[in-house]
């Protein structure tokens, strides 16, 4: 006759020695993996502040004519938005490192290397969504994440850290106007009201 208990036994060591591994064998995939960059075969993008600090003499020009009653357009190319934008992470102690921002004809991508608490190392993550600049705040929303090297389904498990760690870095971000975003190969056009 079998007992209760020794039907459970397997079952408990699946669950107390299974789920455990498990979890090691995905962080290891998460960690170790990677979805690559967006960066267009070449087109690299190299951070400098000289970029960072042209992106920012743009901006303020093109928000200098806004306030002047006149409309306005500013083009910026990947390098320039992508070397702003880390710099801009790099003063608040962001989580999220080694930024980039691609355009092409049908929008925004980005690629970053994310510090997950309590997980040695960063993790790769690859960002296709749309970034919206009109209302009150910058919004992003994802249509597609990739994670290191997880497979699709768990990358859902991780977009709600990744949507919380954009939503914090961009709270800050509130919008004067609404702005239109037009993206070709490389560059994206900004364009506002007064």
């Amino acid at each position: 006759m079998l007992q209760p208990i020794r039907l459970l036994a397997p079952l408990l060591g699946i669950i107390v020695i299974g789920a455990p591994l498990a979890a090691v064998g995905f962080f290891i995939i998460a960690v170790a993996g990677d979805p690559g960059t967006c960066e267009a075969e070449g087109r690299p993008i190299v951070f400098s502040e000289s970029a960072a600090a042209s992106y920012q003499t743009a901006w303020d020009g093109f928000q200098a004519t806004l306030d002047s009653g006149q409309a306005a357009t500013v083009t910026f190319n990947e390098t320039e938005v992508s070397s702003r934008a880390q710099q801009w992470l790099d003063e608040r102690d962001s989580p999220i490192t080694a930024l980039r921002i691609c355009f092409t004809e049908g929008g925004a991508t980005a690629s970053a290397e994310l510090d997950v608490p309590f997980v040695p190392g960063d993790v790769d993550v690859l960002v296709h969504g749309t970034l919206i600049l009109t209302g009150d705040q910058v919004e992003v929303d994802i249509d597609e994440l990739e994670v290191g090297g997880l497979p699709g389904p768990l990358n859902d498990l991780v977009q709600s850290f990744v949507d919380d760690a954009i939503a914090d870095e961009t709270i800050d971000l509130e919008l004067e106007r609404d702005y239109q975003l037009a993206f070709s190969e490389g560059s994206v056009t900004v364009s506002g009201p007064p």
